[in-house]
């Protein structure tokens, strides 16, 4: 009897974490994914991934957003907030706790449209499709709304219509629940005080920044002294914008720290305007040149820095030409004049470029589109002809009949090829092997039925997406190309095979400021990957990258202890080889074009290391420094 009973309650015990496996959709709808991080999200994704019947997909690509948002990977942050959106719209069920969600996705979508994509119509429909949402469950968020509000205005000012934009300010001003985060309070008054001061309304301009001036963080009250400055000087009343002045210079003085460089010299061009209008000619030099230094120190100037550098260089040569240094203001006119046509160049070029990427970008897409719809349709063709063939075999058709269509199919073939080659040579820019390999890898992880599919491909997607940024460009910044050797190395140790690797870079390089040619390291680390470590258990690959600041070369040094170059392998293959030999020969005329047009002596050279075990690949690379 004791025996049939602990049978039962084994019985009953198996089938309850039998049932563990599988989630109701109760269960579903009260896990809440806080914090929103990838161990929560891949934790609700599992649950959803036990039956096909589970909703809630909106709310798990919506928090995707959010989490890419918090991130700064605006790109993926808009894909998933789309994602999210067709969800809940191709859905057969419309649910008020699906819907909910859709006010954060167009939130989300909205703020990559702007911030990221520049698209500041298509961004307020999202925002105002947010606002909807919030607007029907106003309970579902107390904090969204506010910050909704701020954004549409943004994209109204974006767009020219200020008077749209200040609306939907002095809404977001009455939303107690946006105004209670200190970040939001001093900032949004200020903008409206901006607002109001374009339009003339002195008064109510004032009344705005006196109210932005009762924040407690230091950098909203060097900004709120330093507008009621401005305000003060426009109505001619000296005094009053003397003491705000001299009130966010102190204040910045003091707390040097806690103010951006904008907030701090726009505080020292202000008083130095004020010692100039005061005769203080040698205070007012003193402090102007020493601002226009620290701001030159900057290196590369957006539009607003350029502004506050214009505003610097003007007051100086006022002050030089009201202490008679008549010299001295025509030298730093000349200066001013010069970096005003230096900066507009910069911003043309920078436009002219961006323009032809886009150009080439959407040709080549259309080409591909064309040359895939024509792949299509000649390989339908070929298989009618195939079954025609067939056909006419099958009840013996004369030989002048079976001639010509064996001529018909070896000219279609023989098209089918030729657009086949065209499409090839387009999609080379995108290093087929390492798509090949990538594919593989998805390949097996479905076989597998992997719960790292979906994750592998985002990554991979984030991946080839950055490699064909950087492949555009002749040079790009070391960080970047440093960035997407450790995307490919993490994704290729954590899904395709385990190994360890280290990438070191020596002090005496700024990876922020050093530039290099794109596209030269990864085939040799894919090369490590896919042929030297195939087979080794604790396989590891090392990359150092050191300067030749004399000769303007960077060397990265590649070690991997696989199987070496001289050693016969059992994973190499023809195709493998041709394959090597045809990126080598590529690598090898990029460099002799590199050293011909920089006058660099840059080359590769692969040596088996001499224990035997392993290969070591040097790359000299030529190198730029952003001055």
């Amino acid at each position: 009897m004791r025996t049939t009973i602990l049978l039962v309650i084994i019985m009953f015990g198996l089938k309850g974490n039998a049932q563990k496996n599988s989630y109701t959709q109760k269960e579903i709808d009260t896990f809440k994914i806080y914090p929103t991080n990838r161990e929560n999200l891949l934790k609700y994704q599992k649950m959803l991934e036990t039956d096909e019947n589970l909703l809630g997909w909106t709310y798990y690509y919506s928090k995707m957003s959010v989490l890419y948002l918090g991130e700064d990977k605006l790109d993926s942050c808009y894909f998933f907030a789309n994602k999210a959106i067709s969800s809940y719209d191709t859905s057969d069920k419309k649910r008020k706790e699906d819907e909910t969600q859709l006010a954060r996705a167009y939130y989300n979508g909205g703020r990559a449209l702007r911030l990221h994509y520049k698209d500041h119509n298509k961004a307020l429909d999202y925002m105002m499709n947010a606002l909807r949402v919030i607007n029907k469950y106003p309970g579902f968020s107390k904090y969204l709304k506010g910050y909704i509000l701020r954004d549409i205005s943004s994209n109204h000012l974006e767009m020219g219509d200020n008077s749209l934009a200040l609306m939907y300010l002095l809404k977001t001003s009455k939303d107690t629940s946006y105004l209670k985060n200190p970040l939001n309070y001093g900032p949004l008054y200020n903008s409206i005080g901006n607002m109001y001061f374009d339009l003339k309304k002195i008064d109510s301009a004032k009344f705005f920044y006196k109210k932005a001036l009762l924040d407690t963080i230091i950098g909203i009250k060097v900004t709120s002294h330093n507008h009621l400055g401005n305000l003060f000087h426009s109505v001619n009343q000296k005094d009053s914008a003397f003491y705000h002045f001299k009130k966010s210079k102190d204040i910045v003085d003091l707390n040097s720290e806690k103010v951006s460089d904008y907030s701090r010299y726009s505080s020292h061009i202000n008083y130095g305007q004020m010692l100039l209008n005061k005769g203080e000619y040698s205070a007012a030099m003193y402090l102007l040149n020493r601002t226009l230094d620290s701001i030159n120190a900057l290196g590369k100037l957006d539009k607003r820095d350029r502004d506050l550098k214009v505003r610097n260089m003007d007051y100086l040569i006022k002050t030089y030409q009201k202490n008679g240094k008549l010299e001295d203001a025509l030298s730093v006119s000349i200066r001013k004049s010069d970096f005003l046509q230096k900066f507009h160049q910069q911003v043309l070029d920078e436009k002219l470029r961006e323009l032809n990427i886009a150009y080439e970008v959407k040709e080549k897409e259309e080409s591909i589109e064309q040359l895939a719809a024509i792949t299509e349709e000649q390989q339908i063709i070929i298989k009618q002809r195939n079954t025609i063939a067939i056909a006419l075999l099958g009840i013996l058709v004369s030989i002048i009949g079976v001639g010509i269509l064996l001529f018909r199919q070896r000219k279609l073939k023989s098209k089918y090829e030729t657009a086949n080659l065209k499409q090839r040579l387009l999609r080379s820019q995108l290093n087929p092997h390492f798509v090949f390999n990538a594919l593989n890898t998805v390949s097996n992880l479905v076989n597998k039925k992997s719960g790292h599919t979906l994750q592998y491909i985002s990554k991979l997607s984030s991946l080839i997406r950055l490699i064909l940024k950087n492949s555009r460009e002749e040079f790009i910044v070391l960080e970047d190309e440093l960035q997407s050797l450790e995307d490919y190395l993490e994704l290729e140790s954590n899904f395709s095979q385990k190994f360890t690797y280290s990438v070191s870079v020596s002090e005496d390089i700024d990876i922020e400021e050093t530039f290099i040619p794109p596209m030269f390291i990864q085939p040799f680390i894919e090369n490590s990957i896919q042929h030297g470590l195939r087979g080794v258990d604790d396989g590891f690959i090392k990359i150092v990258l050191s300067k030749n600041e004399k000769e303007g070369l960077i060397q990265c040094l590649i070690v991997d202890n696989g199987a070496g170059i001289t050693k016969p392998s059992e994973f190499k293959s023809k195709v493998d080889t041709k394959h090597q030999s045809f990126s080598g020969k590529i690598i090898k005329e990029r460099l002799q074009i590199y050293a011909k047009s920089l006058n660099k002596k840059t080359n590769f050279t692969i040596d088996q290391i001499p224990d035997g075990k392993g290969t070591e690949v040097k790359v000299i690379l030529p190198y730029l420094i952003d001055t």
